[in-house]
């Protein structure tokens, strides 16, 4: 059995068509059609029952179109990994994204790249805007979700994905729980709850407490997961944001949309950011696929 038989077999399988097969391949429908009646006769069985002008495929032909799509979506993965180390690419991805923003899109991409190319590592890993910026400069990270805290920059691709929404996430039981929003200026005197690792602890404080005016004291934790359990014991709030501006929501801990001093919902840009110098075509596919997830 020869690979372009396969290839031909399970094309005119996936189309339901020797025509649009046919065209796939950029030849003639009487080759595709030799091509099959060749495998067919090495094989020793009936892959397609003909049918006037159509055909149903049989139980063998199904066995064969199931498992050679397997083969023929193997050697695909080969080639591309093969062409990439031979032309310098390389054959894995790591991807930075931002540890406070509480949405589904980046562990969707993750999944999607890793179900489209099962040869190539993907590697996924959290941090603060610092650490990831970082992490980008210094090439441990290929791309990375961040949020827009400086200048865009010449030396990057920044595509622009989402505007993110404010919230605090804040104990039931504590009384500002009733409000359908929040200010700055009346969260004065709390305990923030900040996602930062030890290093990064002053970049972040001085972030919110400098530029987003939060006149609090300040609490770093490692994880989402352990802010929340420090507001459900009523230990302070945890600014955190999210694609939709909705209102108020939750029980135990409350989701409260965060406000300026004119009563509008505070926003942040969110992008991807990847080197134009690391550009790579597996750097390109993830970013489209984040890209879509948002759109």
């Amino acid at each position: 059995m020869l690979l372009r038989q396969l290839e031909y077999f399970c094309a005119v399988c996936e189309h339901g068509s020797f025509t649009r097969a046919a065209e796939d391949h950029f030849v003639s429908q009487s080759a595709i059609s030799q091509q099959v009646k060749s495998m067919e006769s090495e094989l020793g069985v009936r892959l397609l029952e003909r049918k006037g002008r159509g055909f149903a495929i049989t139980p063998a032909g199904q066995v064969l179109y199931r498992k050679g799509s397997d083969i023929l979506s193997q050697l695909d993965d080969l080639r591309f990994e093969v062409e990439g180390v031979a032309n310098g690419y390389a054959t894995s991805l790591t991807v930075g994204y931002l540890n406070r923003y509480d949405g589904w899109e980046v562990q969707a991409a993750v999944a999607a790249f890793a179900a489209r190319h099962p040869g190539i590592e993907i590697n996924a890993v959290g941090g603060s805007h610092d650490e990831l910026y970082r992490m980008v400069v210094s090439g441990e990270a290929d791309l990375v979700f961040n949020d827009r805290r400086r200048e865009l920059s010449g030396d990057f691709v920044n595509l622009h994905l989402m505007t993110g929404f404010g919230y605090v996430e804040i104990s039931e039981i504590d009384p500002l729980s009733e409000r359908d929003a929040v200010s700055v200026r009346e969260l004065k005197g709390r305990c923030a709850i900040l996602i930062a690792a030890p290093e990064m602890a002053e970049v972040e404080r001085t972030y919110y407490r400098d530029h987003l005016n939060f006149d609090c004291e300040f609490r770093f934790v490692g994880s989402r997961e352990e802010g929340r359990m420090l507001v459900a014991g009523n230990h302070g709030f945890m600014p955190i944001e999210m694609r939709q501006s909705e209102g108020a929501s939750g029980a135990i801990v409350k989701r409260i949309p965060l406000v300026d001093a004119t009563g509008k919902q505070a926003s942040q840009s969110y992008y991807a950011f990847w080197l134009k110098s690391r550009t790579s075509p597996l750097v390109e596919e993830f970013a489209e696929i984040l890209k879509g997830l948002f759109v």
